[in-house]
């Protein structure tokens, strides 16, 4: 009976220590961008101090992107005449799913887009106006990433 119980002794912890390992490298790898969004009340410059750059700007000058999110080339195109940009722009990054959708909630009216509505699946769809354009954006929360799809059309007046 003591064997097995010796056994018992150094087999859970050779399980439970690696499990505990990947759970606090993925709990530490993954960024929340609420924290860098200033509090009420806060002013930005002390936002920027900690955290300088938390947005930026790809081929939409009107839509800004988390700093965190890294452009997928291989999976974005855009049209761009000198009257307009169209496109989509593909991101992934350890970014918090609710933090970049509070992201772009906040971030986007502040450049002058509507929101519109939202659809909360397995995919997350938020719907934004401006004008004539439309930018829909598509969040998939993946096991260690999360994927952002900004789809900006133009010629929408109707809606």
């Amino acid at each position: 009976m003591k064997t097995q119980d010796v056994r018992w002794h150094r087999v859970l912890p050779a399980l439970f220590l690696p499990m505990l390992l990947l759970l606090t490298l993925t709990g530490c790898a993954t960024s929340t961008l609420s924290e860098q969004t200033p509090a009420p009340g806060e002013s930005l410059e002390a936002a920027e101090v900690v955290e300088p750059e938390t947005a930026r700007y790809y081929d939409f000058e009107d839509v800004p992107v988390p700093a965190e999110m890294e452009l997928k080339t291989d999976r974005s195109f855009v049209f761009q005449t000198t009257e307009f940009a169209a496109g989509l722009l593909a991101f992934s990054g350890r970014v918090e799913l609710s933090s970049l959708i509070s992201f772009f909630r906040i971030k986007l009216p502040d450049h002058g887009w509507r929101f519109l509505s939202s659809i909360k699946s397995p995919k997350t769809i938020l719907l934004f106006r401006k004008e004539n354009r439309l930018c829909i954006i598509i969040i998939i929360s993946k096991a260690f990433t999360t994927d952002a799809e900004i789809l900006v059309a133009q010629g929408f007046r109707g809606i």
